[in-house]
């Protein structure tokens, strides 16, 4: 699989305009989803050739669009972008409300002027939460630093035991 492979290398590469259809974020991130789920991740928390191969066909059958990977891996990015953004946000204090109806933290305005000024990215989430929330924690959650208790699966955490000592003369 080339760096620009298309499900039709014939069409010429366009500019991605995921505003255009507000489905096809979700159709990409369901995609995303299923190849993770089928084990077509690397471990640098991306997707094996297969699993790209695979997502850009896929979703060039459910969409009609002919995004080649890097298209695909642009709105990767400004995905995971976002969802650290928002994790950001969400952790930064407790004891917050959620508005269902918004889908996004619950809080006074005081709160969130404060916290725009710590996270301006954060603003478009004042008024609603990110879209496709649960696919972008299966996308996101194992595998991107957020500063906040960040971890990832390759983490080797024996280099971080604590081994207790206990003075040898203890009476």
């Amino acid at each position: 699989m080339g760096k620009n492979t298309t499900s039709n290398p014939e069409v010429k590469k366009a500019r991605a305009d995921w505003d255009n259809v507000p489905s096809w974020t979700t159709t990409f991130c369901n995609l995303c989803v299923e190849q993770i789920q089928a084990g077509n991740r690397t471990k640098g928390a991306a997707f094996s050739p297969k699993g790209w191969f695979n997502l850009v066909t896929k979703f060039c059958e459910e969409t009609g669009q002919n995004y080649d990977k890097d298209q695909l891996k642009s709105r990767w990015d400004v995905l995971k972008g976002d969802w650290r953004v928002w994790e950001k946000l969400r952790n930064l204090d407790t004891g917050l409300g959620w508005d269902a109806v918004k889908g996004t933290i619950a809080a006074p305005d005081c709160w969130w002027d404060l916290k725009l000024k710590e996270l301006p990215k954060a603003k478009k989430f004042r008024e609603k939460g990110p879209q496709n929330l649960e696919q972008l924690e299966i996308m996101f959650r194992d595998v991107a630093a957020t500063g906040v208790a960040a971890w990832t699966p390759s983490s080797d955490t024996r280099s971080f035991r604590l081994v207790p000592t206990i003075p040898a003369n203890s009476n």
